[in-house]
């Protein structure tokens, strides 16, 4: 129950959700749903947006840019995993796993040093596109030509050099 005179607050995001909590820097009531815990309290998400917003100093032509370098560059990985890393032999999967998350990272870095080392709040996801779209003519020719177990190493590549590129761009 709540006294007399005082109107239940609602989350402005969900109007079906009560609330007592408030975003610390805007005001607006908030459910726990829609709270981010940040070092000074609970902030609305809108307000979070805004504040990370600060950070990314990169344009629209940045993506670009990120395309015209990861692109090419993850072509010519996408061939080396493929076939010369993949005709090693037996050693050609622990040779991927070592070597994978170092490639990734060189392409991250060569996008960012490309861009002017801006930060840009979808960089990385472009990044990654172009990796798996860079290995996967590779993929589509050893499907083509039968050999499955051909496919570990670029899925190897796919896997933790993405994952290595992304860790770069945050």
């Amino acid at each position: 129950m709540q006294p007399e005179g005082e109107v239940a607050l609602t989350c402005y995001r969900h109007p079906d959700t009560p609330t007592s909590l408030r975003c610390n820097r805007c005001g607006n009531p908030i459910c726990p749903k829609c709270a981010v815990r940040t070092p000074v309290g609970f902030r609305c998400p809108d307000c979070v947006r805004t504040q990370q917003n600060r950070f990314y100093t990169g344009g629209k032509l940045d993506y670009v840019i990120a395309g015209v370098v990861a692109l090419p560059l993850s072509l010519i990985a996408g061939y080396i995993f493929t076939f010369v890393v993949a005709r090693i032999g037996f050693f050609s999967w622990l040779i991927a796993f070592l070597l994978a998350p170092p490639v990734g990272g060189l392409i991250a870095e060569a996008v960012w040093r490309a861009v002017g080392r801006r930060r840009s709040r979808y960089l990385s996801t472009v990044v990654l596109v172009c990796l798996i779209v860079g290995v996967l003519p590779f993929i589509a020719l050893v499907l083509l030509s039968g050999n499955l177990l051909g496919l570990v190493v670029p899925g190897i590549l796919i896997f933790l050099g993405s994952g290595a590129a992304a860790a770069r761009l945050r």
